[in-house]
């Protein structure tokens, strides 16, 4: 099948619709097409909902909506039919008349098509159910988040300064385990940006710490009631270390006579398991925690004999593995009890953070979402306002599908449900776009494996088709190919589901590829040493700057400048001519 009848096929109306578009392959355009088509087959623009993740990329797409509705209008006769042709709708008396009048129509129809983000769609939904979402009416948005977060850590502080209780001590424990104050609070502080990860973890739990912690218990493999080291060491523990020791003692080297004192110390003492275990730790495990080399030597096997270098050979490796497993056990139980400690905290400075909003009627973004998340799927509400919705929208397109969050698909499931569920003689549709291969937004919990997902559930519950555009028409060839081999091979491959082979539609264009060298930081620069006290108000601090990034740029901008200065011949459309900005 052609780029182009592909494109064409996914831009149909009547046709659900998923869209793996690379990037440069006409996804924009293809969008914009989809919304004329769904007005040009008389879809009411209120009726047409048009997500996506930025401000900017809303504007765009309600601009290019207008110009293209503005050049129908325009066109000469015989360019109007053109231009319907090129959207795949072939002209008759109704449908140029249609198109002439679109323009006007829409921009004096009260009721105007809405392209919109993700999160202005959560604000419009809230602010119209406020009651059914249990927010405040006329909430205020707060896209700042920084002021908040300190106010509530300060909050945090204060209700612990000078109080012993539970949440003191967890901080106390938080200072250890994270190795200061800066690092708790960057610890406790990536918690409340994923907040929407915990209230998702521990919905509906009555006692959210209480099963954390007994999903920590499960997921680390620990009983938190029981002592690492209870019951160590055992008779048998001890005799093999007593063995280990005399046979360590008839091998006098200097290394080995002081790990056998050591160990004969050790055995006499009255010492506590932590004791015992820290004490012949060394004599067994490197500073890295790797167990020590033993093998065999000639003059081992002289001292020894061959039977007693075995056995020290087999106690050693026996002694090991005994230690190494309490390790483990410890480190283990260290995970559980700085990861219980980290939520503990973080929920209550999350407590903060949530009451000091309530008390100025603000939400952020998180709050939009999970809010209007959980109006559509949880309130006693739901079923009602799903409804109000569905006699709204009867097409929905999403852009930029990668970059969709659990929180959002759960958010656009309600509403997909109602599509599926509808009368069929209503007319209504579906249309994502994404790109695996263009997820930036990790940062915000982007999982592109949801486009996948979504994919999948719409060809089982709305004969989704999917309708990949790999053409680019903006890439040279030198470029694809390069796409095409770093993304077609192992492990990338692996993680890209279907990948497909991308071509482009200028192969004859000017291209190349440049493997620049890793930009690293400067390890050669020299540590500012302290002489004496510094005043700090005539006096910075002395601080290494990381320049990587300048570097990297400088490096971009000298291969641009190399070309322009060397006059390099590029080809486009068959001519030839000097490369130029």
């Amino acid at each position: 099948m052609s780029s182009t009848n592909n494109t064409l096929q996914a831009a149909d109306p009547q046709r659900n619709a998923t869209v793996h578009a690379s990037a440069g392959t006409g996804k924009t355009w293809l969008l914009v097409t989809r919304i004329l088509r769904l007005l040009l087959a008389g879809a009411r623009p209120d009726s047409i909902l048009a997500v996506t993740f930025t401000r900017k990329a809303a504007a765009e797409m309600q601009e290019r909506v207008s110009g293209r509705l503005h050049e129908l209008m325009c066109a000469a006769p015989d360019k109007l039919d053109e231009k319907l042709s090129e959207v795949g709708i072939t002209a008759d008396a109704n449908t140029r008349k249609r198109a002439r009048q679109l323009y006007e129509e829409i921009l004096f129809d009260p009721y105007s098509l809405r392209t919109t983000t993700f999160h202005a769609f959560c604000q419009e939904l809230l602010q119209r159910f406020p009651l059914e979402a249990g927010v405040s009416p006329g909430f205020e948005l707060s896209e700042t988040t920084g002021l908040l977060e300190q106010q509530a850590w300060d909050a945090l502080v204060t209700e612990t300064a000078g109080k012993p209780g539970p949440i003191a001590t967890t901080l106390d424990s938080l200072i250890v385990g994270c190795e200061g104050l800066s690092n708790v609070q960057t610890a406790l502080r990536s918690l409340l940006s994923h907040r929407s990860d915990w209230w998702a973890y521990v919905q509906g739990q009555s006692d959210p710490l209480a099963y954390a912690r007994s999903q920590l218990e499960q997921l680390l493999e620990i009983d938190a009631a029981t002592d690492p080291l209870e019951g160590f060491p055992d008779d048998m523990q001890r005799q093999a270390v007593k063995t280990f020791a005399a046979l360590l003692g008839r091998h006098n080297t200097k290394t080995n006579t002081r790990d056998a004192t050591t160990l004969a110390e050790t055995l006499l003492a009255p010492a506590s398991p932590p004791e015992f275990y820290a004490a012949i730790q060394p004599v067994f495990l490197k500073k890295d925690g790797d167990p020590r080399i033993r093998k065999e030597s000639n003059t081992q096997r002289q001292r020894l004999g061959e039977a007693g270098e075995q056995q020290l050979i087999a106690l050693h490796h026996r002694i090991c593995d005994d230690l190494l497993a309490i390790g483990d056990r410890i480190a283990r139980r260290n995970t559980f009890n700085n990861s219980v400690a980290w939520i503990t905290a973080g929920n209550q400075l999350l407590a903060h953070y949530q009451r000091i909003k309530q008390e100025q009627r603000l939400l952020d973004f998180s709050d939009l979402e999970w809010q209007a998340c959980a109006l559509l799927n949880q309130s006693q509400h739901a079923v009602w306002v799903q409804y109000k919705l569905d006699t709204r929208i009867d097409h929905l397109l999403v852009d930029e599908f990668q970059d969709t969050n659990p929180t959002q698909w759960h958010l656009l499931l309600p509403l997909l449900q109602e599509l599926a569920a509808g009368n069929e003689e209503r007319g209504r549709s579906v249309f994502l776009v994404g790109d695996t291969k263009q997820s930036i937004y990790s940062f915000r919990r982007a999982n592109p494996a949801l486009l996948r997902e979504a994919s999948h559930w719409l060809d089982q519950h709305l004969q989704a088709k999917n309708y990949p555009l790999d053409a680019s028409r903006r890439s040279a060839q030198a470029i694809i190919d390069c796409v095409n081999t770093v993304f077609g091979s192992q492990p990338l491959a692996q993680r890209i589901d279907s990948f497909n082979t991308h071509t482009t539609h200028l192969p004859d264009m000017y291209g190349r590829v440049e493997c620049l060298p890793l930009v690293t930081a400067d390890t050669a620069a020299a540590e500012v040493t302290a002489t004496g006290l510094r005043n700090p108000l005539q006096t910075p601090r002395p601080a290494s700057e990381d320049l990587r990034y300048t570097r990297e740029g400088q490096m971009i901008a000298g291969e641009i400048l190399a070309l322009l200065a060397n006059a390099t011949p590029v080809t486009r459309d068959g001519e030839t001519h000097t490369l130029r900005y």
